[in-house]
C-alpha cells in the first residue's frame, strides 16, 4: 500500500510539474514579448536631434494654415512657399499645423507634405484642426506624416503624450541648445497634455544648464493660440478680428510662464493677426504669418487675406535676441500664372 501511495505520489507531483513547467514557461515568454515591445517602443520613440550650422544658427522658415485644399490654388501655394524657401534658403521648416483643408484630408496631405520634403531641408508640423478634419483619422494623417518614404520628415508620432512631440536643437559638439515642442491642438488642452510638458521642462531643461546657469531654451509651437494672445490689444485693435483660443489652453499658458525655458510661443489660425507678437514675462508670444487664402482666388475672403499670405523667419540660436522674428509677404495674385 506505501508503496502504491508513493507512486501516486510520484505521478501527481510529475503532472504537478509538468503543469507548472507550462506556466513558467509561459511567463518567461510574456516577460519577453513585453521587454522587445517596449524595446521597441524606445526605438520608434527616440528624440530625433537638429543640428545647427557651423555658424551656430538653425535659420527657420516658420509657416501656418497653407489649407491645401486639392484645387488648382494649391499649385499658388506651391509657388508662394517656393518662393519663400529660395528667398531665405532655411536650414529647417516649422509648420504650425493646418497644413491641409479638405474632406479627403489624407489624400491631399500625402500630395502635401511629398511637396514640403522635396526641398531636402529637415521639417516637422504640429496638428491642427483641419489637418485631421475630413474622411482621414488623425492616426492616419500622423502615419503619413511620419512615412519613411519622407526623408526630410522630423515628426514623432508622439514621445509621452498623444501626438505631442519634441525636437532637440544641438550645436556643432552635440550639445542641446533649444527644445521644440510641437503641439496638437486639435482637441482641448489637458492636464496630462501639461503634465507631459513639466516633466520634460524638468528632466531635460533643469540637466542642461549653461556655463551661466542660464536654463535650456525651449520653443513652443501650436495651431491655436492661448489665452495671453488676447492681451496683444494693439493687434486687435489695428486688425479687428477676434481671438480663437484654444479650448481650455489656460492650464498650459501657465505653465509655460511659470517655466523657465520656454521664450517664444508660435500660434497660427488668426488669419488678421499675421505677424504681431507681444511679451509677458520675457516670453515672446507671437503670431506666425499665414498661408492661408481663399481657394476661389476671388472675392472678399480672399481681398481680406491676401494681404497677409507669407511666412515668418528666424535665426535660432545659443544668444538669440527674439525681436530679430521677421515676416514676409506674399501676394498670392503674382503667383496665379497656371491657375485657371
Amino acid at each position: 500500500m506505501e508503496k502504491f501511495s508513493s507512486f501516486v505520489a510520484i505521478i501527481m507531483t510529475a503532472q504537478i510539474w509538468r503543469v507548472m513547467k507550462k506556466k513558467v514557461i509561459a511567463v518567461l515568454v510574456l516577460s519577453l514579448i513585453l521587454i522587445f515591445a517596449l524595446i521597441g517602443c524606445d526605438v520608434k520613440l527616440e528624440k530625433i536631434q537638429l543640428a545647427m550650422g557651423s555658424d551656430t544658427k538653425l535659420k527657420t522658415l516658420i509657416l501656418t494654415d497653407i489649407k491645401f485644399d486639392g484645387t488648382s490654388a494649391d499649385d499658388v501655394r506651391e509657388r508662394i512657399i517656393t518662393s519663400l524657401v529660395n528667398q531665405r534658403e532655411p536650414e529647417f521648416i516649422a509648420i504650425n499645423g493646418n497644413i491641409v483643408n479638405a474632406e479627403n484630408n489624407g489624400e491631399v496631405m500625402k500630395k502635401a507634405v511629398k511637396f514640403i520634403d522635396s526641398f531636402g531641408i529637415p521639417w516637422a508640423t504640429s496638428i491642427g484642426e483641419l489637418d485631421v478634419k475630413g474622411n482621414t483619422p488623425k492616426k492616419k494623417i500622423v502615419k503619413i506624416l511620419t512615412d519613411k518614404s519622407l526623408k526630410n520628415s522630423m515628426v514623432l508620432h508622439g514621445e509621452s503624450y498623444e501626438y505631442n512631440y519634441i525636437l532637440e536643437v544641438v550645436d556643432t559638439k552635440s550639445s542641446i541648445k533649444h527644445l521644440f515642442y510641437f503641439i496638437d491642438t486639435s482637441e482641448r488642452c489637458s492636464d496630462e497634455l501639461v503634465e507631459w510638458y513639466t516633466n520634460t521642462i524638468k528632466n531635460i531643461s533643469f540637466k542642461n544648464v549653461d556655463k551661466k546657469g542660464n536654463m535650456l531654451k525651449s520653443e513652443v509651437f501650436i495651431n491655436k493660440p492661448l489665452p495671453v494672445y488676447t492681451e496683444n490689444t494693439d493687434a486687435i485693435n489695428s486688425n479687428g478680428y477676434e481671438v480663437s483660443v484654444w479650448e481650455n489652453s489656460a492650464i498650459f499658458e501657465n505653465a509655460i510662464l511659470n517655466s523657465n525655458s520656454t521664450k517664444a510661443v508660435y500660434a497660427g489660425t488668426d488669419n488678421l493677426a499675421n505677424g504681431a507678437y507681444h511679451r509677458k514675462k520675457e516670453i515672446l508670444f507671437a503670431y506666425v504669418i499665414s498661408m492661408a487664402f481663399d481657394s476661389s482666388m476671388k472675392g472678399t475672403d480672399y481681398d481680406m487675406q491676401k494681404r497677409k499670405v507669407g511666412g515668418s523667419y528666424y535665426d535660432f540660436t545659443d544668444s538669440s535676441s527674439l525681436d530679430s522674428l521677421s515676416s514676409i509677404r506674399k501676394l498670392p495674385d503674382d503667383f496665379k500664372e497656371s491657375v485657371s
